[in-house]
């Protein structure tokens, strides 16, 4: 039987969320994806890089989608709910590293870096919109995404050291309010 694009996709990603870009080597992709090294070299002519350049490019349909809930018309803390419960982490994927770990880090710095730090500015600047539509100045609006942002992710780091995704959870439900009070 025949793997689909998406079936390929969710298992590179799966690679390269557990090893990292640096650790997934074609034999790991390989043995995740069932496709020999000329497999994947057939749907993927330029290797490693173009498979990863593949998942982050999914991945970053998949962002957008979370980021429109932000920009959508509607209450503030309504659009950071429906947020929150975007980027709710599954279970399969409690144990894998954040998009921004996975290309940030090592040889996919170099690659992907650039990428990564439009992301986030899209990213704070979707939050950014969102604050001040409560009624919270620009500079205030700024550094609360900012600091929503590193809470995110640190949190998600602290839950996988700990084995405790409840503190995450915790976080998604709190952080509207924080973000939105006077």
């Amino acid at each position: 039987m025949a793997i689909t694009h998406d079936e390929l996709i969710r298992h590179l990603r799966t690679v390269f969320h557990t090893y990292g870009y640096d650790g997934a080597s074609l034999s790991l992709i390989s043995q995740a994806t069932g496709l020999g090294k000329g497999s994947l070299y057939h749907h993927f002519p330029n290797g490693k890089v173009e498979m990863a350049s593949a998942v982050l490019q999914a991945e970053g349909v998949w962002f957008q989608s979370g980021l429109d809930l932000l920009r959508q018309a509607g209450e503030p803390a309504h659009r950071l709910a429906r947020f929150m419960e975007f980027v709710r982490i599954s279970e399969a994927n409690k144990e894998q590293a954040s998009t921004l770990d996975v290309y940030t880090m090592g040889n996919a710095r170099t690659l992907f870096g650039q990428d990564m730090g439009i992301a986030v500015q899209e990213w704070i600047a979707a939050l950014q919109q969102v604050i001040c539509d409560s009624g919270i100045a620009q500079a205030q609006a700024r550094q609360r995404a900012i600091n929503a942002i590193a809470r995110l992710e640190g949190v998600r780091l602290m839950c996988r050291c700990l084995n405790d995704w409840q503190i995450f959870d915790d976080l998604l439900q709190q952080l509207p309010h924080d973000l939105l009070q006077p």
